[in-house]
């Protein structure tokens, strides 16, 4: 005689198919708009020269910057063989900024021959003379004694004072140095981007003019592998899309004669000012005959640029289109520190640069229950959109907070199953999952908000591409019961 009680998988699936039903009965939704508003995003947009704001007593700052490009000279950080001197960097060139700009990030490039240092202001904290010495003292002495060139004129730059980069003792202290300031800076939220620096001239890679002191392609190469080695996090940029300086490795790229030696000089009419693009100066030339596979390293690593010269710097905003092309065809995340964004005046053409710099992430679609019980799981669908040119390429995350009526975030999670890095430009990324409602929330009416946070507690989050934000740039979606 059959028995009258369900069966126990039958059971479970009405009590599965009920709680379903009650979700979708009270689930908030939201489909933001998006903003036409520029936002001042880490990580993006125009940078400023930071090497000496300490001596200069600060920069002008007209549009909006908050990217610093800091040249690190290697006597600075190095006292001793292995012995270094991180305080310096902090209260010499770190500090000062953040003084003045609590939201400051930071490009460092270490160097080790910056031409004509003295007139650079480079040299503002060198003691014990040799102001055209950008490496330390010790590397000539003994028991290393590494060889170095004076050179009056390479070029039309100049005083030089180079190391034998190509020296074996050479190689390997600058191996040892790379691994110490990964050690230092590898993921430090701080950081926008370590270029690599430390060979040639400004620590470009090169020695224009005195050709026989240049790095050859076995030193690029080991100083390439050793940054490829030693930094995990942070994002990494080179100066060159050439194969030694590359190989296999992802790194972004800095432009630094920015938009001559960007593309192709027929790509435009009249062509760019100064335009060169038959060599590996030149990024589009790299990218087709040097390094092909470097073409997608953007995806990873970001791009930059700087227009020192009057021309280039006059394109920025008597050429606007054509950048702004260059722009997003080559995925650039920042401009600067020379660039017409060092004047004042032509607020809405360098607005709309701006706009074309890096990431943009606005939510698409919210799906959330509007029930919730603490402890338990609930379901979340999240749509997010990358405006941008490019990736977010530092440590961010998407969270939920649940806001009280007095103002107060009781509670936060994160939502782990949301990659803000891999939202590429013009793409969606979509998320059906679950998050757990916190257990130390107490019974009562919510304000649930959306935060794209980093991953260092106590930082700015990142405004997303939606108006409606509130004092500390979170989306709020909508009053939730917790029970």
């Amino acid at each position: 005689m059959s028995s009258s009680r369900p069966h126990s998988g039958m059971l479970a699936v009405a009590v599965l198919a009920s709680a379903l039903s009650t979700v979708c009965a009270n689930a908030g939704a939201l489909t933001p708009a998006v903003s036409t508003q520029e936002f001042d995003n880490p990580h993006r947009g125009f940078m400023l020269w930071g090497s000496s704001y300490a001596v200069d007593g600060g920069v002008d700052n007209f549009h909006g910057a908050h990217i610093y490009h800091v040249y690190l000279p290697w006597r600075i950080i190095e006292t001793a063989d292995q012995v270094f001197d991180w305080n310096a960097v902090e209260t010499l060139y770190l500090q000062p900024i953040l003084n003045d700009d609590p939201l400051a990030t930071f490009v460092l490039r270490p160097v080790a021959d910056y031409p004509e240092s003295a007139a650079s202001q480079i040299d503002a904290h060198y003691t014990g003379g040799e102001n055209e010495r950008d490496y330390p003292k010790f590397l000539e002495q003994a028991p290393l004694n590494i060889p170095y060139a004076v050179r009056a004129k390479c070029d039309s730059d100049g005083p030089i004072r180079s190391l034998d980069y190509n020296n074996t003792a050479a190689r390997q202290q600058m191996q040892q140095f790379v691994q110490a300031l990964a050690a230092r800076f590898d993921g430090d939220p701080r950081i926008t981007a370590i270029q690599v620096g430390l060979l040639g001239f400004w620590g470009e890679w090169h020695t224009s003019g005195c050709e026989d002191l240049q790095p050859n392609a076995q030193t690029r190469s080991l100083i390439r592998d050793a940054y490829t080695a030693a930094f995990l996090k942070t994002p990494l940029q080179t100066r060159y899309a050439r194969a030694s300086d590359v190989g296999s490795a992802l790194f972004g790229f800095h432009e630094d004669y920015f938009p001559s030696f960007t593309g192709k000089c027929n790509a435009f009419n009249p062509q760019m000012p100064s335009c060169s693009d038959d060599g590996w100066w030149n990024l589009e030339y790299g990218l087709a005959n040097e390094v092909p596979a470097a073409r997608q390293n953007w995806m990873v690593n970001p791009v930059s640029g700087e227009s020192p010269n009057s021309n280039q710097k006059s394109t920025w905003t008597n050429r606007t289109a054509d950048v702004r092309k260059l722009l997003r065809d080559y995925h650039f995340s920042f401009l600067g520190p020379a660039g017409a964004h060092e004047t004042s005046g032509n607020a809405a053409k360098l607005k709309t640069l701006k706009s074309d710099l890096g990431y943009r992430l606005g939510i698409s679609t919210v799906t959330w229950p509007n029930t919730q019980v603490r402890g338990q799981q609930a379901a979340l669908q999240l749509g997010i959109k990358n405006h941008g040119s490019a990736p977010l390429y530092n440590a961010y995350h998407v969270e939920l907070h649940w806001v009280a009526a007095d103002g107060s975030t009781k509670a936060r999670t994160s939502i782990p199953a949301v990659t803000l890095s891999e939202i590429m430009p013009g793409t969606v990324q979509s998320r059906s999952t679950t998050f757990t409602v916190p257990s130390s929330l107490a019974p009562g009416s919510y304000a649930l908000r959306l935060a794209l946070a980093d991953d260092t507690p106590g930082r700015r989050n990142i405004a997303p591409q939606n108006d409606g934000q509130d004092a500390q740039r979170r989306l709020p979606l909508g009053q939730v019961q917790v029970n």
